[in-house]
């Protein structure tokens, strides 16, 4: 790499052998500088969701999909969400770490809430949990 006139130049022939290793920019350090984005929360889009089912204009689940732009299935399956237990959903609207609130997707949370009784809810997201936590350390 060379400087010219304050603007980088790419000099793909050389290799920067009389470079320091601190001082190379390597592809392992632009992924660690890329920025992280957060998704939308599948739990706040469902709540979105139920908020348009309770106006008088909206009488069936069909009408949110056109509204937000899925099908019937998937407002079904967002809208399924809010079946989780209130502490779950409560952890899930406070998760302020991004890379950890990207991993609670939908497809995940999907098994947690087709489980009809609470505790073992409470169980298999704890496991989730789990799952996640051990996910970020890798």
């Amino acid at each position: 790499m060379q400087f010219v006139k304050r603007q980088l130049v790419i000099i793909t022939d050389e290799l920067p052998y009389n470079l320091k290793t601190d001082k190379r920019i390597t592809k392992k350090l632009l992924k660690q500088a890329e920025p992280v984005i957060r998704r939308s929360s599948p739990l706040e889009e469902a709540l979105k969701y139920a908020e348009v089912l309770k106006e008088p204009s909206i009488v069936s689940k069909a009408q949110i999909g056109e509204r937000f732009g899925v099908s019937r299935a998937r407002t079904c399956q967002i809208l399924n969400l809010l079946d989780l237990d209130y502490s779950i959903q409560t952890y899930l609207l406070s998760i302020k770490n991004v890379k950890e609130h990207n991993l609670f997707t939908e497809r995940r949370l999907r098994q947690v809430a087709l489980i009809k009784n609470k505790q073992d809810q409470l169980r298999k997201f704890a496991g989730l949990v789990d799952d996640i936590q051990f996910e970020l350390r890798q």
